[in-house]
């Protein structure tokens, strides 16, 4: 045990070390495991254990069997939000990515775990990068839902009212977030 300590604090202070002096600390490559675990980290196991995985680069690192993707976030740091889609979802993220459109009116039901949380966004416009506009979010464990537009117009659109809300109202890529947990506003 004193060995592994020590082993791990000389890394530890080499790459201080190397930092210090302008050099590239060694960087950690994310093994293929590790990729799928993370990915997996997304959703309950009876959920992620089936499902395909892919890499940030989107290339298949393991078949599913159950119609669910899990991918590992954005990167560069694969755990920032990882995410499990249904079939729905992988058709409304194509569309995104894409900027295509998508009409929720004529899509089915869809759902996505993000059990790890997500990154920062603006509720209101999904392509703003501009923090000082919009009603900026970053959510914790959460689940999304997909359903046509006309049926959440009941719905509460603030993110910090408690409960399920709608996301990017007025766009192609309106959806339903549902929090797990108390969403606290960002500094």
């Amino acid at each position: 045990m004193k060995k592994i300590i020590q082993l791990t604090m000389g890394f530890f202070l080499a790459t201080v070390f190397a930092s210090s002096i302008g050099a590239e600390p060694v960087k950690h490559t994310i093994s293929k495991a590790e990729i799928i675990k993370i990915a997996m980290s997304a959703a309950p196991d009876n959920i992620s254990a089936q499902a395909t995985i892919l890499n940030s680069a989107g290339t298949v690192l393991r078949e599913g069997t159950n119609g669910w993707t899990c991918m590992p976030g954005t990167p560069p740091n694969e755990n920032v939000n990882p995410m499990c889609v249904d079939k729905a979802w992988q058709k409304w993220l194509s569309a995104f990515m894409a900027q295509a459109p998508y009409n929720s009116e004529e899509e089915g039901f869809g759902m996505t775990y993000m059990l790890q949380g997500d990154a920062m966004v603006d509720n209101n416009d999904p392509f703003n990068t501009d923090r000082s506009k919009g009603v900026w979010i970053q959510e914790g464990p959460h689940l999304m839902m997909l359903m046509p537009a006309s049926l959440m117009k009941d719905m509460p659109r603030d993110p910090y009212a408690g409960g399920p809300y709608v996301m990017w109202e007025g766009n192609d890529f309106v959806h339903v977030m549902v929090p797990l947990e108390v969403t606290a506003k960002p500094e």
